[in-house]
């Protein structure tokens, strides 16, 4: 009994990561389809997405069941239902890929308002973040998901310029408008996917250190150090 459970603790995991990886992928995508101007590869994204979405369910009824057959020790049981939630946010970063992709088909037909700069920037740190998550996931590395957890200020400072600078933009054109709020919310989708993977990087220190840092990471980092 004892080594089917673990069997099965072993098969959840694989799955998370699987899971991780297409969300990965999606992030990645999403972004060419942006910046190369490609609707097809936006289009496969919005189709692949189903698959990460099967995923969860899958995951989920695996994980449930696992509750209840084999009454798992707290620390079991602290990793199925972290995983659980790590299942949530990688999901969730799917449908904000989703939006991305979206967004890019529309901004596809239009002309650029300016030169891409600090977006891809932003995409590139983004999608650095979900896949260093997923290594710290499955390596159990509090340290690397502490440095993701740094990082995740570099994000929220290129949303903000990324916001003031097609701001000033669009009141120079108002021609610029219907572009300019689409690159906004593209900027501001990458913004929550980092924060999803700020929320499984802070799993990973709990699991690991049985510590809570969620809402008082500033306060606790000398705490995780």
């Amino acid at each position: 009994m004892i080594r089917h459970f673990h069997d099965e603790l072993k098969k959840i995991k694989e799955k998370l990561f699987r899971m991780g990886l297409l969300v990965e992928a999606a992030v990645e995508n999403s972004s060419a389809a942006l910046f190369e101007r490609n609707s097809a590869k936006a289009e496969n994204v919005i189709k692949q997405d189903k698959d990460i979405n099967l995923y969860e369910i899958e995951i989920d009824e695996l994980g449930h069941e696992m509750i209840a057959l084999y009454q798992p020790t707290a620390s079991d049981m602290r990793l199925i239902s972290s995983i659980l939630k790590m299942t949530s946010d990688l999901e969730r970063m799917g449908d904000q890929s989703v939006n991305i992709a979206e967004k890019a088909i529309v901004l596809n037909q239009e002309p650029p308002i300016k030169p891409y700069e600090d977006l891809p920037q932003m995409a590139r740190a983004t999608t650095l973040m979900v896949r260093e998550v997923l290594s710290a996931f499955m390596s159990e590395d509090a340290d690397k998901a502490k440095a993701i957890m740094e990082r995740d200020d570099e994000i929220d400072q290129l949303n903000v310029k990324i916001y003031d600078d097609i701001l000033k933009i669009m009141e120079k054109k108002p021609e610029t408008i219907r572009a300019g709020v689409s690159l906004i919310m593209v900027a501001h989708n990458f913004e929550r996917i980092a924060d999803l993977a700020t929320n499984i990087a802070e799993d990973v220190i709990y699991l690991k250190r049985g510590i809570d840092v969620r809402h008082h990471i500033r306060e606790r980092r000398e705490d995780i150090a």
